[in-house]
């Protein structure tokens, strides 16, 4: 469903956004509806259950905060269903993926992009959950609430 984004980042060009999102929020929607079901049933036709990784990385691009969020949680339920011994944290994956992004855009456009993801990734870093930013030894700052 995304082959069009991937290979026109390979060759140095930036996908149609209105095209792109126009993809995104369709892929999106079956995404969402295939996740709700039990794993048993998610099938593996990607036209009836796209990539997260693509729609992930469409997310990015467009520079969609909400995409990012909503695809976040489908990739952290795709882990939880993972067999035992696999075990990925969703922030180690979502790095992951966002690097496999940033190595298909050419050198020349790979800094502006890498901003825009470090942007959107970084809000994932400061959810309400986590306990403050760490002191040198890694421990949490007594000093922050």
């Amino acid at each position: 469903m995304f082959t069009e984004m991937i290979t026109t980042l390979a060759r140095g060009g930036q996908p149609d956004p209105a095209r792109l999102q126009q993809r995104f929020r369709l892929a999106l929607t079956k995404k969402l509806a295939v996740v709700r079901l039990p794993p048993a049933f998610w099938v593996q036709d990607p036209k009836i259950n796209p990539r997260a990784d693509h729609l992930f990385w469409a997310a990015l691009l467009l520079d969609d905060r909400e995409g990012v969020e909503l695809v976040s949680s489908v990739i952290a339920v795709e882990l939880a269903e993972q067999p035992p011994g696999r075990d990925v944290s969703v922030g180690a994956r979502l790095a992951g993926l966002a690097e496999e992004l940033l190595d298909l855009v050419p050198p020349d456009r790979r800094d502006r992009l890498r901003q825009q993801v470090d942007r959107l990734l970084g809000v994932r870093e400061r959810a309400p959950e986590d306990p403050g930013p760490e002191t040198e030894q890694g421990k949490r700052d007594p000093c922050r609430k």
